[in-house]
């Protein structure tokens, strides 16, 4: 078969500039990944010449990607000076949309968050997303001190499925006016900025692979326990949303004992009635426990008694049946509690769901808690963010 002459010329042109912009994207990860260093670690590390590395870190420095941070003194040449990624180079603004609040958390392209801002919203059913959105982002970036035209992406995390051939947000009717079609590109337009919006428990579960539990691990699933319960799937390195964007909706999962509830019709699913929000708060008036919050009912019942003790068992119970199907289905190498009231609950409610899926299944994962205490979701949606952002900058091959 042979090659059109043209595009061997202009493959032959473009190898040069392929190859630069290949070494560029190596020394970029590796400064993000092992921090500052001198020229001289970065050829030991990447095998490049000194010539090569010289030359790429004088063309990063142009385009302010990297800077200098300092020099290694006391050697016996000349000093040697410290580079690193410039973090000013790039910003990412993630947005967890909650029930009753919005959080917006602002990153340098290093990843470390200098703001957050919180804009409630007592009532959702006087909500308009714009707006919300317009407030988080000009909060956030006021605490900060900095223009919108400093944010390279906004991601947006939100409950509910996202239609991957549409990107209209589904199933999310207690967070009102999100279901609007269009509304994405409506952001877009309002902010001046790319926008992209995620699945909360998603984007928590992409933040559990990068900075918690699940760190260097390709197969896990992070069940999410709050007032919503949800499941973050992850096989190979990707997260898995599904056909039709609906993978992880465990909250409909079918359930013995939970009368058939006509989801068609705008009620909760089996799993979800069982041991969401309302679910726990009947449990919880059942075993005498006061308090409004799921994790507030977990916390509470820790220093119940006997009461309590009763109350933990039967949430936990109620935990495994979800749990195990995911387990037996999926046979993940890792499945990680996520979420308020897993946290709340501890060892001792992981403990009794371990207890139980031993019990009713001989697939048998490791089963541990998030590490990722200070909002899963905002964190996952600010990493998402900067995924996108580095390959812009650094270039994708």
């Amino acid at each position: 078969m042979s090659m059109d002459p043209g595009r061997a010329a202009q493959r032959s042109a473009d190898s040069p500039r392929l190859l630069r912009e290949i070494n560029d994207n190596v020394v970029l990860e590796l400064l993000l990944e092992s921090g500052p260093m001198t020229r001289g670690r970065i050829g030991e590390h990447t095998g490049l010449s000194k010539p090569t590395v010289s030359s790429l870190l004088t063309r990063l420095d142009q385009r302010g990607l990297v800077t200098t941070t300092g020099v290694v003194e006391g050697g016996p040449g000349p000093n040697a000076r410290i580079y690193a990624v410039n973090p000013r180079a790039a910003y990412v603004i993630g947005v967890h949309v909650e029930q009753h609040l919005s959080v917006a958390g602002l990153a340098t392209l290093t990843g470390e968050v200098i703001a957050t801002h919180a804009v409630e919203v007592p009532q959702r059913r006087e909500s308009a997303p714009v707006d919300e959105m317009t407030a988080a982002v000009d909060g956030v970036l006021a605490q900060a001190g900095l223009p919108r035209s400093c944010v390279n992406r906004v991601v947006v995390a939100t409950p509910g499925v996202i239609d991957p051939v549409t990107g209209h947000l589904r199933h999310a009717r207690h967070i009102k006016g999100w279901e609007t079609p269009g509304l994405t590109s409506l952001m877009i337009e309002t902010l001046g900025i790319p926008v992209s919006q995620g699945n909360d428990v998603n984007l928590a579960a992409v933040a559990e692979g990068l900075l918690g539990a699940a760190k260097d691990r390709t197969d896990y699933a992070l069940l999410w326990l709050d007032r919503g319960v949800g499941l973050g799937i992850v096989l190979d390195g990707a997260v898995r949303t599904g056909a039709h964007g609906g993978a992880g909706e465990i909250g409909y999962l079918p359930v013995p004992g939970v009368d058939h509830p006509r989801v068609d019709r705008g009620a909760p699913g089996g799993f979800q009635q069982l041991v969401g929000g309302q679910g726990m708060r009947v449990l919880a008036r059942r075993h005498g426990i006061r308090a409004a919050e799921p994790a507030a009912i977990v916390t509470a019942a820790l220093t119940s008694g006997e009461r309590g003790e009763a109350f933990l068992s039967e949430l936990a119970d109620g935990i495994a049946l979800g749990a195990t199907a995911i387990t037996t289905l999926l046979d993940p190498g890792l499945l990680v509690l996520g979420g308020p009231v897993a946290l709340a609950g501890g060892s001792r409610l992981l403990e009794k769901v371990v207890t139980q899926m031993r019990q009713a299944s001989f697939v048998r994962p490791q089963i541990v808690l998030s590490t990722v205490h200070d909002n899963g979701v905002l964190h996952g949606a600010i990493e998402v963010g900067l995924q996108t952002v580095r390959r812009q900058l650094f270039g994708d091959h």
